[in-house]
């Protein structure tokens, strides 16, 4: 059987890998480089759950993120703006929740960009930088294009790709995408080959701290329903929540940071206290200081 180029002896031998192998696994792409292969290969030889970036964001619909406001965000500049509107800051809140959901049961295999700064603090992550040479990569992008490029061409979409993937990163996350410490491992794909990527992945997540035991579960579990929460907070029109954190342990919700008035303050806790899976919400809000019109 032939698996993305690579043969193996059986089609079982996909899929046959120890189930107790449980971790998440993030492959943060460079353009061109191969990360979309290797996450399915990944996928389908450790029986994890295959996510893109795409499919998590076709799941934003949940959280009332339609094609017309995804569009709108999507075209927005971001120019030199050194704080983000409240508009990117529910759509970071969003995906996270959608990314949480899917990481609960662990076993997953997530290939895009920023995979582990929207699930910072999420235990078990195995955060990949997938690299590969120019040539590698000019190779791959006239492929896809049925060689209706030349390399000129080719050289072009992959910077700009690549810009605004990096603009991207250092907007929405603070992170540079370039620096090879904020990722646990860097493959390079045009020095290595998939199925030897593999192996250097599987002796990783084999170690003991990739492991899940009751009290990573539990701390997962916590962050999701945060997280969930969090998005919930970001869909109430009438909150002005720009600087809001939210906690959750054991059914407590701690809820923190700066807001604009006493009014929003009310309506937040209100809020919060409807939700079903609250119990008590313990505040520790700051009112912004009143800004000064110089007139």
């Amino acid at each position: 059987m032939t698996a993305y180029g690579y043969e193996v002896d059986n089609a079982n031998e996909l899929i046959e890998e120890e189930e107790d192998k449980m971790a998440i696994i993030t492959l943060t792409r460079g353009t061109y480089s191969g990360a979309k292969d290797l996450g399915q290969y990944l996928a389908q030889k450790l029986g994890y759950k295959l996510l893109s970036r795409e499919t998590i964001i076709d799941k934003l619909v949940e959280y009332g993120w339609v094609d017309e406001k995804l569009d709108r965000v999507r075209q927005k500049q971001l120019g030199m703006l050194q704080r983000m509107n409240l508009e990117w800051i529910h759509y970071v809140a969003c995906l996270r929740a959608v990314l949480s959901k899917e990481v609960q049961d662990e076993a997953l295999v997530y290939h895009g960009n920023n995979g582990q700064a929207a699930l910072r603090g999420f235990p078990h992550i195995l955060s990949i930088k997938v690299i590969a040479d120019m040539k590698y990569r000019i190779k791959a992008v006239r492929e896809r294009n049925e060689y209706a490029i030349d390399q000129k061409e080719a050289i072009d979409i992959i910077h700009r790709i690549d810009e605004r993937r990096e603009r991207w990163s250092k907007f929405l996350y603070q992170t540079d995408g370039n620096d090879a410490s904020a990722f646990d491992m860097t493959i390079d794909l045009s020095h290595k080959s998939i199925p030897d990527a593999y192996e250097m992945i599987y002796a990783t997540i084999s170690l003991p701290q990739f492991q899940p035991t009751p009290k990573s579960k539990k701390v997962i579990e916590n962050l999701t329903r945060a997280a969930q929460l969090r998005a919930r907070i970001a869909m109430e029109a009438n909150i002005v929540d720009d600087e809001i954190e939210v906690e959750v342990n054991e059914g407590v919700l701690n809820v923190k940071g700066v807001v604009h008035s006493q009014d929003d303050a009310d309506k937040l806790r209100e809020f919060l206290a409807r939700q079903p899976e609250v119990h008590e919400v313990v505040s520790h809000l700051a009112k912004a200081p009143q800004e000064i019109d110089a007139g």
